[in-house]
């Protein structure tokens, strides 16, 4: 599966990787990746399958999403690498790390744990679904008419910024939401695995976030036993947007740092 990607400081030496939550993509990442580049990081923003401009499959499990990833690492030689994941992406990157042992040196999660949680993301595809694009000429339009199913506008700005305008001005879907529907069950859950990493990680988490980190530190600890954990006060789950800057001094801070239990 070929995954699209960005890289930024790409002379540097010590590397570390971006991977997006669910109706996300590399772009996400992109001011945090180039404030991180210029501590001497070489870094790669990745987008997962079925999202921005990666191709496109029939399956999206967490054992796939980790093989892409794998897949990446030996294309373009990386180890030793930093792997950061928030959201979908970070049950990716717990996965691959568990999965592929000793090619990280360091693991960061951001707001989510190795759990299954019930949210509203199979809503939010349904109504995505039923829209037909091409009976719109702008983003905005799409938005109108789906304001009354979707009543946050940073929630609707959010999922349409996953339409696309090709050249003849025909809006199209950078998500395969179809794949995404049929596999949400298993991006809902995590796989149950009984292996544990040795990987010097650490757990990010909103102290307003709805995805109750904090309360699965046991659960969290005992598949990766070199674990630390941050919350951050008057954060949600998109912490790295509501608090960037006390986020990037967490990370830079982490990834200068030696710890070990």
């Amino acid at each position: 599966m070929r995954l699209a990607y960005e890289i930024f400081g790409e002379k540097n030496q010590k590397e570390i990787l971006f991977l997006h939550g669910l109706f996300g993509s590399k772009r996400n990442w992109f001011s945090i990746a180039k404030a991180i580049a210029i501590f001497g990081y070489k870094v790669w923003v990745l987008d997962l399958r079925n999202h921005g401009e990666s191709e496109w499959g029939k399956n999206h499990t967490y054992f796939d999403l980790a093989l892409d990833v794998d897949n990446f690492f030996r294309e373009n030689n990386i180890s030793d690498a930093c792997l950061l994941g928030h959201s979908m992406g970070g049950k990716a990157a717990m996965l691959f790390d568990l999965l592929y042992p000793n090619l990280l040196s360091k693991l960061i999660i951001v707001d989510i744990a190795p759990v299954k949680y019930f949210s509203a993301f199979e809503y939010y595809l349904k109504v995505l679904k039923s829209i037909d694009l091409h009976l719109f000429n702008k983003r905005s339009e799409v938005e109108d008419k789906i304001s009354s199913e979707i009543e946050d506008p940073k929630i609707r700005s959010f999922l349409l910024q996953n339409i696309k305008v090709d050249e003849k001005g025909v809006l199209n879907w950078k998500i395969n939401i179809q794949s995404l529907i049929e596999n949400s069950r298993d991006i809902s859950d995590f796989p149950e695995i009984k292996v544990t990493s040795k990987t010097n990680a650490l757990f990010l988490f909103g102290a307003d976030s709805e995805y109750s980190v904090k309360s699965q530190k046991a659960s969290i600890s005992k598949l990766f036993s070199n674990t630390r954990f941050i919350e951050i006060k008057d954060a949600g789950h998109w912490l790295h947007t509501e608090k960037p800057k006390y986020f990037l001094e967490i990370v830079t801070n982490f990834l200068k740092s030696n710890y070990t239990k």
